[in-house]
C-alpha cells in the first residue's frame, strides 16, 4: 500500500507538485530542461512533499502555498540526492544511471546548483523572509552531516554521533517539511513545532531503516544498489550496533574488511553474517521502531483526521522501507 491509499486526497495535491516541476523543464534551456526532467521523473517517492502536504492537512487544508512549498522541498531533495551522488562516486539512484555517471561531476554539481536556485525562485514572495533562512539552516545541516559521515569513512562512530548524522541528512529536511506545511495552512505555532519533530523523527527512523535494507538488501524495491554503504566504508547503524555488541574482535574484523581496495559479494556476505551472528540486525529494528513510536506519540495532541491517520501509517503499516506516495 502506498500514501494515497490511505489519503486518496493526497493524489491530486501531488499531482499540482508534479506540474510546478514539469514547469521548471519545460522553460529551462534545452539541456537543462532535458537534465532536471530525467533527474525528477524517476522512481523518486514524492515523500518529502507528501509529507508537507499532510502536515498542511492536519492543520486544516493544504493551500497553493503549500504545493508550491512541496516543489520547492523536493528540488532540494533532488539537488542533494544529485551532489550526494558526485561525492559518493555513485553510478546508479532509482534503478537508473546516475547524473553523474551520464554527464560527469562537473555538469552534475552545475544541475544541482541549478535546481537549489529554482527552488528558492519558486517561494512566494512573502514567504521568502521565513522560509530562505530555513532552507538555508537546512542545506547547512545536512551538509554538516554529510561532512561528517565522509571524515568517518572506515572508522567505527559511536552510536550517539550516528544519530546526529541522520538528524541532520535527513532528519532536518522532514522536519522543515512538518512545519512548513503546518505554516501554509495557517496553523498553530504549536503545532508546527509538534509537526517539526514529527518530521525529525520520522526522518531519522527512515534513515536508520535504508542503511539496515543497504546491508540486508530489499530484492529492488528500494531502487537502490545493494552494499553501496560498504562500497563508501561507511560504518552505519548495524555495523555500530555489531561492534557494540560484539566487541574487540568484531571490531577489528570489520575495519579489516572495510580497509580493502574492493569489497566483493564474498566480503557482502561475511560482513552480513558476521552483524547477523551478533543480533545486530534486530538491536537496528527494534531502534528504528523507537523512534517510530516517538514519532507517533508526537502526533498524539494532533486533532484526529485522516490525514493524521495517514502519518500514523507512515510509521506503522507502510513500515518498513520503502515507504511510497504513489
Amino acid at each position: 500500500m502506498k500514501l494515497i491509499d490511505f489519503y486518496p486526497n493526497l493524489a491530486p495535491l501531488l499531482a499540482q507538485v508534479d506540474s510546478h516541476l514539469a514547469e521548471l523543464w519545460m522553460d529551462s534551456d534545452d539541456f537543462l530542461g532535458m537534465a532536471a526532467e530525467r533527474s525528477l521523473s524517476g522512481r523518486g517517492k514524492r515523500l518529502r512533499p507528501s509529507m508537507l502536504l499532510l502536515a498542511a492537512e492536519c492543520a486544516g487544508s493544504a493551500t497553493d502555498r503549500s504545493v508550491v512549498l512541496g516543489a520547492v522541498v523536493e528540488l532540494v531533495h533532488a539537488a542533494s540526492l544529485i551532489h550526494d551522488d558526485v561525492v559518493d562516486e555513485a553510478t546508479s539512484r532509482h534503478g537508473r544511471r546516475s547524473a553523474n555517471a551520464i554527464w560527469g561531476n562537473k555538469v552534475s554539481v552545475l544541475l544541482g546548483d541549478y535546481l537549489i536556485a529554482r527552488a528558492l525562485a519558486l517561494l512566494p514572495e512573502g514567504e521568502r523572509d521565513f522560509f530562505v533562512p530555513e532552507l538555508t539552516d537546512v542545506a547547512k545541516r545536512m551538509c554538516l552531516g554529510q561532512i561528517r559521515e565522509l571524515r568517518a569513512a572506515g572508522h567505527p562512530v559511536v552510536k550517539s554521533d550516528y544519530v546526529e548524522i541522520a538528524r541532520s541528512k535527513t532528519g532536518s529536511l522532514f522536519s522543515f517539511c512538518g512545519q512548513a506545511g503546518v505554516r501554509t495552512a495557517s496553523g498553530t505555532s504549536r503545532m508546527a513545532k509538534t509537526l517539526a519533530r514529527f518530521g525529525e523523527k520520522f526522518g531519522v527512523a527512515f534513515q536508520f531503516a535504508d542503511d539496515i535494507l543497504d546491508l540486508i538488501g530489499t530484492d529492488g524495491r528500494s531502487g537502490k544498489p545493494e552494499a553501496r554503504d560498504l562500497a563508501e566504508r561507511k560504518f552505519t547503524l548495524p555495523l555500530i550496533l555489531a561492534v557494540e555488541m560484539g566487541g574487540r574482535s568484531v571490531r577489528d574484523t570489520i575495519e579489516q574488511m572495510l580497509a580493502e581496495p574492493d569489497i566483493d559479494c564474498g566480503g557482502i556476505t561475511t560482513i552480513r553474517e558476521l552483524v547477523d551472528s551478533t543480533g545486530a540486525f534486530e538491536a537496528s529494528w527494534a531502534l528504528v521502531r523507537a523512534w517510530l513510536t516517538d514519532a507517533r506519540q508526537e502526533l498524539e495532541v494532533i486533532p484526529e483526521s485522516r490525514s493524521k491517520e495517514t502519518l500514523v501509517a507512515a510509521c506503522s503499516d507502510l513500515f518498513p522501507m520503502p515507504v511510497m506516495a504513489y
